[in-house]
């Protein structure tokens, strides 16, 4: 009788510290920072990629989002740029990266954006 009480308890103690870890991993996943790298001198056809690009991050990002973007030039700001793309091994700009708080990679987007799946990224992240 003594033995399935403790069994029990341990079961109850297992189970709170699942709970807990997911909950905690649960939070992390929270939006923290977007990056978004462009670039200003962009030529040919991957001036109409950037330009697109441009304008869905200037239309998505306001208000109170606003405060999550931090936006790179590659062309004018190489050294901002360099640490991310090296990081996230960003092969095409532009690139938009979505962070946790810990830095961790959430969502990438590199190239062309959709709207659809940035406006979806940031309602699963919070953002």
């Amino acid at each position: 009788m003594a033995q399935s009480k403790i069994g029990v308890m341990g079961i109850v103690v297992l189970a709170i510290l699942v709970a807990a870890v997911l909950t905690s991993a649960a939070a992390t996943t929270q939006v923290s920072q977007v990056v978004y790298i462009t670039r200003s001198k962009a030529c040919g056809c991957s001036a109409k990629t950037v330009q697109a690009a441009d304008a869905l991050v200037n239309q998505t990002f306001t208000g109170p989002r606003q405060a999550l973007l931090k936006r790179i030039d590659y062309d004018t700001d190489r050294q901002a740029a360099v640490p991310y793309i090296g990081e996230y091994r960003l092969i095409q700009l532009p690139a938009l990266v979505f962070l946790d708080a810990q830095n961790h990679m959430l969502w990438m987007a590199v190239g062309e954006v959709a709207k659809e799946d940035v406006a979806a990224k940031l309602s699963q992240f919070g953002g």
